[in-house]
């Protein structure tokens, strides 16, 4: 059987490139193929569509080139690999077996998904708060449904399109049920019982419909009666858990938070999960905060990766479970085995003495995997335990730094290192901040105490446009892939995000989002589009919290300057008619100049705009 290996590389600001292809057979190495591509897709049938510069080339499962697609920007491929479809902001390419086909314009940004039907006949594109629906065959458009929630997910089944929309502050999902006509059959509520579940996935089995998310699956007919924050008040609250290491009733200090940006030498990646230091301890014992069962004792790299993992549910249990990381556990002292139980507040093991002196330090973060036994470092880092840590009595606010010299935010142009003077910004531009957070209790080194904040929002303030404050970042649960990590961190050399023992420097885009908590690749096409605001001064004001929900607020002010006749159409003119004008000294005014006025309308004063 024909395997093939990607061989991947870190260029500058975090694009994975794939450097060469190996195809082995019964372990042999029969090709190899040295050429960079920055992705690839695989059909059904074993075909590799190895995405270029300029081009898809297309190979079989034997490394045999059958074709290319003489095109640029992202792949999709039908299940049958009957369809390619190149994309980017502007439009789809429809390619049929690898022949241009047509072309779908997109007046829309930040496609969120491309869907075909299982029968490769109907295509559909989900964006953040509309669906379109397509038939390739005849290349006709056939319905569109927009929503006032964000759409999360969307499948396409023989005869029904089943679609997912969430409030994720409210924490409840609807589903929606359509025919290939767009005729609404039925809707859906359902409540998350947990902060940071996401749907992944529809099945539907003997005409029961089930969302699954990492953590349960519901049944969408069958929607809880009481509200997730009745849940939450009653349930997840009260799951708060001590700290893991003597004392444990009391604040430690911490060297690395969770999500935080760290490159020591290879691929930046994000961190998954929280360092909790012991300056000038070595040896610590280490403490289980809450009863469960021990799945996993393993290393993932020599003697001081060492680490336990801590089921909620036993060794007979084979089904996913969530359960608690304590890693860097020294082998060579006491600690537990896997098929130990454990309770709460008993001694586990002893920390391992680290490399770099004064950070021993336990890695701790909430997991999630599956099997009687956990053999493999592989589970999913779900939620941020400094969250659930109690005593968190912190009341240290995250810091602003200059992002560049004398300015608090840096501006570029969309994902790209073309930075713009705050006075005369135009175009697509991405807004940059330098935020760092600092715990309650140092851990000696003014590096290690610099963390990344929890949450991170922005708004807009204009005379005439105003954009409301959105969430740019939230690391609270589930991290994405560390490829995204160019989604939120900036990583050139004006605004280069560092995480290391040496430097911590934490560049967020935090216009690379469209509102909602998800960290998803199409986030990256976001920006502020100056073009849909009026020239003219605006308010650009950036909250960070921390996990006590300490806040700090910093703002600068900017100015607009698109070219004449680009951002002009929103604004408000003053119509020169029979009304009368007055300034706000009361004095009727023929004349106007810069200023504030004021328009009697039906014998009431009306305040108007600025005048420039």
């Amino acid at each position: 059987m024909i395997i093939f290996f990607l061989f991947s590389y870190f260029v500058t600001e975090g694009k994975e490139k794939i450097k060469a292809i190996n195809f082995y057979h019964d372990n042999k190495l029969v090709k190899r193929i040295e050429k960079e591509f920055y992705g690839y897709e695989e059909d059904q049938g074993g075909n590799l569509y190895l995405i270029g510069e300029k081009e898809i080339l297309v190979l079989d499962k034997k490394g045999k080139e059958i074709g290319k697609i003489k095109d640029e920007g992202g792949l999709a491929i039908s299940s049958r690999g009957r369809y390619q479809i190149v994309y980017d902001d502007k439009s789809l390419r429809i390619y049929k077996d690898l022949l241009f086909f047509y072309q779908i314009p997109l007046k829309e940004k930040s496609l969120r998904k491309i869907i075909f039907s299982p029968d490769e006949k109907y295509l559909a594109l989900l964006f953040k708060n509309s669906f379109l629906f397509f038939s390739l065959e005849d290349k006709i458009f056939l319905f569109r449904k927009d929503f006032s929630l964000p759409l999360i997910f969307g499948k396409i089944f023989d005869t029904l399109i089943v679609l997912v929309s969430e409030e994720r502050d409210k924490f409840y999902f609807e589903t929606y049920l359509f025919d290939y006509s767009g005729n609404l059959l039925k809707k859906f509520i359902n409540y998350y019982q947990k902060p940071d579940e996401l749907v992944l996935d529809i099945e539907i089995e003997s005409d029961k419909i089930f969302a699954k998310t990492y953590f349960h699956r519901y049944q969408i007919d069958n929607p809880l009666k009481n509200s997730f924050k009745e849940i939450f008040l009653n349930k997840f609250l009260a799951d708060t858990i001590p700290w893991p290491l003597p004392p444990t009733d009391s604040l430690q200090p911490l060297g690395n938070n969770w999500g935080e940006y760290q490159n020591y030498g290879g691929s930046p990646y994000f961190h998954p999960g929280i360092d909790i230091l012991t300056p000038q301890r070595q040896g610590v014992p280490v403490y289980a905060v809450k009863d469960g069962w021990v799945k996993a004792w393993l290393t993932i790299q020599a003697r001081y990766h060492w680490r336990l993992a801590i089921a909620d549910s036993s060794l007979e249990y084979p089904d996913s479970c969530e359960g608690f990381l304590y890693a860097h556990i020294d082998s060579a002292r006491y600690h537990k085995q896997v098929g130990d139980y454990v309770q709460k507040g008993e001694l586990i093991g002893y920390l391992v003495p680290w490399p770099v002196n004064g950070f021993d330090h336990i890695h701790f973060a909430k997991i999630k995997d599956e099997g009687y036994t956990w053999p493999r470092a592989d589970w999913a880092f779900v939620f941020n335990p400094l969250i659930l840590l109690r005593p968190n009595t912190d009341t240290i606010p995250p810091k602003f730094e200059y992002a560049r010299p004398s300015q608090y935010f840096a501006f570029c142009l969309n994902n790209t290192s073309n930075y713009l003077n705050p006075d005369s910004l135009y175009g697509d531009v991405d807004i940059i901040c330098k935020v760092y957070d600092k715990f309650g209790v140092s851990t000696g080194d003014t590096v290690w105490d610099r963390l990344i904040p929890l949450k991170i929002e922005y708004e807009i303030i204009g005379e005439y446009e105003t954009l409301e404050k959105t969430l740019s970042f939230s690391f609270s649960g589930r991290l994405p892939s560390d490829q995204l990590i160019n989604v939120v961190y900036k990583q050139d050399n004006i605004c280069r995000s560092r995480g290391d023992y040496n430097y911590r420097d934490y560049y967020f885009i935090i216009t690379n989002t469209d509102g909602d908590s998800l960290i998803e690749s199409s986030d990256i096409n976001y920006c502020w589009p100056t073009r849909n605001f009026p020239n003219g001064r605006y308010l650009i004001k950036v909250y960070a919290y921390d996990a006590s929900n300490n806040c700090s607020v910093c703002s600068m002010f900017v100015r607009v300057i698109n070219p004449s006749g680009i951002a002009e159409k929103n604004k408000k003119k003053i119509i020169k008619d029979k009304k009368e004008i007055y300034s706000i000294n009361g004095q009727k005014i023929k004349v106007m100049k810069k200023g504030v006025y004021f328009i009697l309308e039906e014998k009431k004063y009306k305040k108007v705009w600025k005048y420039k």
